[in-house]
C-alpha cells in the first residue's frame, strides 16, 4: 500500500503543542506510520521530566541498606539544617498522615499485606525507602538524603522463596502465621487414573528468573496542589491514570473529583508502570503539605533495586501421554516468590493465577491439575511485566512436549500437531478452564514450519552435526489471552480493577472529531491505531480525527492499558461509542427530512435515505447539529457528543507459533540466534506496522529473558544486579532477523473482531529458544533454569 501524508496537528495527552505532528493517510487501514512517534524522534515530545512548574522542588528518598531489619531510630537534624533542604519526612511520621497501600482479592487462601509508603517499624527489602528530602533542586535533596542517619536492628532474611517455605523461616510479616500470601490448588482433574497408568510420562522443572522491564524512561511522579480550589494533580509516566487516581484518593483521603492524574509521553512501561508506587503516594502527599509543586525522578539504580519486579517462579511439571503422542494429562506445582508487599491493584495472586491458566497451553487433553503458591520474601515486590506468568505456560509445555518427542522418537512438530484442537472445535474450553474464542491453531503451526522451510533447517542441522557443530531448533506454540473483562477478573477476585474501558467522540460543527479513551500509550501507537478505526466505523478522513489520552479530566474512567487490551476493550469502547454517534445522526437526519429513521442508513460517512433519494455528509450534519434553525427530534440532544463504557469479553485469545534457529559454542556455551520465524493469529488487524513492532518487540524482550536478564540476590537479600553492567539486556547484536507470518481469525465476541497482541512476542521466545538450545545439546536435565548463560549451557555440554 502507498502512504498517502498530511500535516495535519495530532493533539498530546495534556498539551497540544507537544503532540503536533505530521499526520498520517486518509485511508484509515493498512500500515500507515504512527503519527505521534515523528514528534518524538525530533525530540519534540515532553515525558515527565520535561514538565517544568514554577517553583519546583525535589525528593530524594532515604532507602534501607537492609534486607529485614528494625528500625530503632532516626536523625533528621543534620539534613534539615543542610543548604536548600525545605523539609524531611520520616515514615514514623507519615503513617499518621496517609494511609498504607492495600490491595485486595476476593479469595479465601490470599492475605493482606499493608505496604506503607515509607516503612516506619521495619524494613522488608534492600532499597525500601524510609524517609524522603525534599530540596531546591535533586543534587541537594540526595546530599540532604545521606545525612539522615538510621539506625537499624538487622533481623534474620529470607529472600528466597525456598528459605520463606520452611517452618522455621523468618516472618515477613509477623501478623501472618507463615510466608504464604496465596495458596490455591486450580484445574479440572478429570481423568487421574489414565494419568497416573500413562505410558510415556515425561517431567522437569523449569525455573524462570526474576526480571523486570527496562523503559528507556524510568517511574517518576510530579505533583501539584492548588490550595484555593483543592485541587490536586499529579503527573505520573503511569499506564493506569484512572487507577492510580482510585490508590491515591484511597491512601490520601482526597476526593476523586479533585485529583487529576496525567500520563504524559510514556517512555516504555511494559507492565511495570502500571502499579501504584511508594513514591507517588509520598510525592502527592508532600505536594498539598508544603503548598508547591514537588518532583521525583527515578534514577536507573532506583528503578532496579525498588520499582517492580517480576516472575522469579519455578515450576514442577509431568506430562503424561498414549504411546501415539496424545497427551492424556498435566500435573504441575508453581512457586511464585512476590517479594514482600502485594502490589496494587494486582496483588500477588497475579503470577500463580496466569501460571495456572497459562499451562495447558492450545492443546486439548483431558486431564490438569496445578498447585499454585505466592510466597512472600525479603525483595523488592513483583506486579506485572510482559506477558506475566504466561511466558510459564509455553516454557514448562513446550518443553516436556519436547522431552516426550525425544523419548517417543517422533518429530516434535509431528507431536503438537496431534494434540491442537481443529478448528471446528472453538470455542474451545482449555482444560484450565478458559474458554478459547477462535483460531485455527493446525494451520498456524503448518504456517510457521512452512516460512521458516522446517525441512531445510532440519537438513541442515544434520550437515552442521556432522562437521561437530550444535545447531538445535526450538518450537514454541502458545496462546495469548487478551482485553479481559469483568468476568475474568471477577472470577480472579481482583476487586480493584475496573475491567472496562471508556471512550468519549465529540464533533464540532464543521466535523472536526475529538477522541478521548480511557487506554494510554507508552509507545504502541495508540493515537493512530484508534483514529484509523474511527476513521473506518464513520467513513471520515483521518486527517479529521484528533484523539487524546492520559488524562483524568479528558478521558471516561477505565482500567488503562495492560494485558493486551487496549484494542480489544479501549478500541471496543471507541467501536461503540461510534455505533452511538451513527445513531444520532440518523436521527437527526431523519427528523431534518422529516421521514422515519427506520428509512434512513449511515454510509460511508454520510447519512442517506434508504430509497437514495437524499443524502447529507457527516460535515452537514455536524453543522445541523449545531445550528438552532434544526428542530432535534424527541429525546436527542443538540450537539454532537457521546460516551461509552465497554465491558470486554471473558477473553479473546491471540495465539501464535514461534520457531528459533540457534548455534551454540562448543568452547564456550555461548549461544547464538541464527534465525527466528513468528506465525501470530490476532484477528483483523488495524495496523500491521504496529502489530509487527510489538511481536518484535516483544521477542526482544523474550531473548533477553532466555540468554541474559536475572536478577540477583544473595542468601542475606542483597541486590547483586543493581546496574546495568550487571543486569544485561539485549542489544542489535543478539537480535537475528525476525520473519513474521499473519494469520487472521476474528473474535466472535469482541465489536470488531480484533484480539491484543502485545504481549505475545515475550510469551513465546523464551520457550522456543529453550527448545532450541536443548535441541542443539541433545539433553533433558532435571531442571531449567533461565538465563541460559554460557556457563549454564557450558555446564550441560559437560553433564554438570
Amino acid at each position: 500500500m502507498t502512504d498517502k501524508r498530511s500535516d495535519a496537528p495530532f493533539e498530546a495527552p495534556f498539551d497540544a503543542s507537544a503532540g503536533a505532528s505530521t499526520g498520517a493517510s486518509s485511508d484509515a487501514t493498512g500500515s500507515i506510520p504512527c503519527r505521534e512517534h515523528l514528534p518524538l524522534l525530533r525530540g519534540l515530545g515532553r515525558y515527565l521530566d520535561d514538565i517544568h512548574l514554577p517553583g519546583v522542588v525535589h525528593v530524594a528518598f532515604v532507602r534501607s541498606p537492609h534486607a529485614h531489619a528494625r528500625i530503632l531510630d532516626m536523625a533528621t537534624e543534620e539534613a534539615r539544617a543542610m543548604p536548600g533542604v525545605l523539609a524531611v519526612i520520616t515514615g514514623q511520621e507519615l503513617r499518621h498522615q496517609v494511609r498504607p497501600i492495600r490491595a485486595l482479592l476476593d479469595e479465601p487462601s490470599y492475605r493482606v499485606t499493608d505496604w506503607h509508603p515509607l516503612a516506619w517499624d521495619k524494613v522488608r527489602y534492600v532499597g525500601e525507602a524510609v524517609a524522603a528530602v525534599v530540596a531546591t533542586d535533586r543534587y541537594r535533596a540526595e546530599d540532604g538524603a545521606e545525612q539522615v542517619l538510621v539506625r537499624y536492628e538487622p533481623l534474620p532474611a529470607a529472600p528466597h522463596a525456598d528459605q520463606a517455605l520452611r517452618p522455621d523461616a523468618p516472618r515477613i510479616h509477623p501478623e501472618l502465621p507463615d510466608n504464604l500470601l496465596l495458596h490455591a490448588r486450580l484445574g479440572q482433574g478429570k481423568d487421574p487414573d489414565a494419568f497416573r497408568q500413562a505410558p510415556i510420562r515425561v517431567s522437569g522443572r523449569f525455573q524462570h528468573p526474576r526480571v523486570t522491564g527496562l523503559p528507556m524512561e524510568g517511574c517518576g511522579v510530579l505533583a501539584w496542589h492548588e490550595p484555593g480550589a483543592d485541587q490536586l494533580t499529579v503527573w505520573s509516566s503511569n499506564q493506569v491514570p484512572h487507577l492510580l487516581r482510585d490508590s491515591l484518593a484511597e491512601c490520601l483521603g482526597h476526593p476523586t473529583h479533585r485529583l487529576r492524574v496525567i500520563a504524559p509521553e510514556v517512555g516504555g512501561g511494559f507492565g511495570i508502570k502500571m502499579q501504584t508506587l511508594p513514591e507517588e503516594i509520598v510525592v502527592a502527599h508532600l505536594a498539598r503539605a508544603l503548598g508547591r509543586p514537588v518532583k521525583w525522578t527515578q534514577d536507573r539504580m532506583e528503578h532496579m533495586q525498588a520499582s517492580i519486579h517480576a516472575r522469579d517462579i519455578w515450576v514442577e511439571a509431568e506430562l503424561a501421554l498414549s504411546q501415539d503422542g496424545r497427551i492424556l494429562g498435566l500435573e504441575a506445582r508453581a512457586v511464585c516468590d512476590v517479594g514482600a508487599y502485594n502490589s496494587y491493584p494486582l496483588t500477588s495472586a497475579l503470577e500463580p493465577f496466569t501460571v495456572a491458566s497459562a499451562l495447558p497451553g492450545p492443546y486439548d487433553f483431558p486431564h490438569y491439575q496445578v498447585e499454585v503458591m505466592a510466597v512472600a520474601t525479603n525483595k523488592c515486590p513483583v506486579g506485572a511485566y510482559r506477558g506475566v506468568g504466561f511466558v510459564l505456560g509455553p516454557l514448562v509445555m513446550e518443553g516436556l512436549l519436547d522431552r516426550a518427542a525425544r523419548q517417543l522418537g517422533m518429530d516434535p512438530a509431528e507431536l503438537r500437531r496431534r494434540n491442537l484442537p481443529p478448528p471446528d472445535a472453538f470455542p474451545f474450553p482449555s482444560p484450565a478452564g478458559p474458554t478459547y474464542d477462535s483460531g485455527d491453531y493446525p494451520a498456524l503451526l503448518d504456517l510457521a514450519l512452512e516460512q521458516a522451510d522446517y525441512p531445510a533447517l532440519r537438513r541442515q542441522q544434520e550437515e552442521a552435526r556432522a562437521q561437530g557443530r550444535l545447531l538445535g531448533i526450538g518450537l514454541a506454540c502458545f496462546v495469548e489471552v487478551t482485553g479481559m473483562g469483568r468476568g475474568t477478573y471477577r472470577k480472579r477476585g481482583m476487586v480493584q480493577i475496573p475491567a472496562f474501558d471508556g471512550a468519549a467522540i465529540q464533533v464540532d460543527r464543521w466535523g472536526q472529531v475529538t477522541v478521548a479513551v480511557s487506554t494510554p500509550s507508552q509507545g504502541q501507537g495508540q493515537r493512530t491505531t484508534f483514529a484509523q478505526l474511527l476513521a473506518r466505523e464513520l467513513g471520515i478522513p483521518l486527517e479529521s480525527i484528533q484523539v487524546r489520552l492520559g488524562d483524568t479530566d479528558l478521558t471516561p474512567y477505565g482500567s488503562g492499558t495492560f494485558a493486551s487490551r487496549s484494542l480489544v476493550s479501549g478500541g471496543g469502547a471507541l467501536v461503540q461509542a461510534a455505533g452511538k454517534l451513527q445513531e444520532k445522526l440518523i436521527r437527526l437526519a431523519a427528523a431534518h427530512w422529516e421521514i422515519h429513521p427506520e428509512d434512513v442508513r449511515y454510509v460511508d460517512g454520510a447519512v442517506e435515505a434508504v430509497d437514495r433519494s437524499r443524502r447529507l455528509t457527516f460535515q452537514e450534519l455536524a453543522a445541523l447539529a449545531h445550528e438552532p434553525f434544526q428542530e432535534m427530534p424527541p429525546g436527542v440532544e443538540p450537539g454532537l457528543a457521546v460516551e461509552a463504557a465497554y465491558n470486554p469479553p471473558p477473553a479473546a485469545s491471540s495465539a501464535a507459533v514461534h520457531l528459533a534457529l540457534v548455534e551454540v559454542d562448543r568452547e564456550t556455551g555461548l549461544v547464538q540466534v541464527l534465525g527466528y520465524t513468528v506465525a501470530e493469529d490476532c484477528g483483523p488487524m488495524i495496523n500491521p506496522q504496529v502489530v509487527e513492532g510489538q511481536v518484535r518487540g516483544g521477542v526482544a524482550q523474550g531473548i533477553g529473558i532466555a540468554l541474559l536478564e536475572e536478577i540477583c540476590y544473595d542468601r542475606e537479600g542483597q541486590l547483586l544486579t543493581g546496574t546495568l553492567m550487571d543486569y544485561l539486556a539485549p542489544g542489535i547484536c543478539e537480535m537475528p532477523d525476525i520473519h513474521i507470518a499473519h494469520m487472521a481469525t476474528p473474535s466472535p465476541w469482541t465489536l470488531h473482531g480484533s484480539k491484543g497482541v502485545g504481549e505475545s512476542g515475550t510469551i513465546g521466545a523464551p520457550a522456543a529458544i529453550t527448545n532450541a538450545v536443548l535441541d542443539a545439546l541433545q539433553v533433558d536435565p532435571a531442571e531449567v533454569r533461565l538465563p541460559l548463560t554460557p556457563e549454564r549451557v557450558w555446564e550441560l555440554i559437560h553433564g554438570r
